[in-house]
């Protein structure tokens, strides 16, 4: 659906949704655009729970990525962003995996890690969720692959 806005001869806005037209004083345009800013920039208190809860589950999936093999972190460094890369190792318990991914980068990559990782102090929450949602599978196929380095 096609959403447009103008203002008419008489200087007040038109809006059309679709095949409908309303045509709204500027005061009204003005109460509108507060509401829909409030809106979209309040966080409900359930999504401020939800998020929490997501960034308590990844802390304890990053922490637990300290005890994985070092080959494993070789071939898991390169799948990721750096962006992924560095909140992995910021919400991981202590600076275990920070030493770990450090330790089983080339020279120049891990230059490059270290530079991420200075420069992307201020990651949010938000951007923090997404990035563990966008490499949970890579999280599960590195932890398969440990079980079946130990299981043999």
């Amino acid at each position: 659906m096609e959403i447009s806005a103008s203002r008419n001869k008489t200087g007040e806005y038109q809006l059309e949704i679709g095949p409908v037209i309303f045509s709204l004083p500027s005061d009204v345009v003005k109460a509108l655009q507060q509401v829909i800013d409030q809106r979209l920039n309040q966080n409900s208190a359930i999504d401020d729970e939800n998020t929490k809860r997501k960034l308590t589950a990844y802390r304890v999936l990053a922490s637990k990525m300290i005890g994985v093999d070092d080959r494993i972190v070789q071939k898991f460094a390169p799948q990721v962003t750096p962006e992924q890369l560095v909140t992995i190792v910021r919400l991981a318990e202590g600076d275990g995996l920070y030493k770990k991914v450090a330790k089983n980068l080339s020279k120049q990559n891990r230059r490059q890690f270290e530079d991420d990782y200075v420069a992307m102090d201020k990651i949010t929450e938000q951007h923090a969720c997404l990035y563990m949602e966008q490499i949970v599978p890579l999280i599960k196929r590195a932890a398969q692959e440990q079980k079946e380095l130990h299981s043999n």
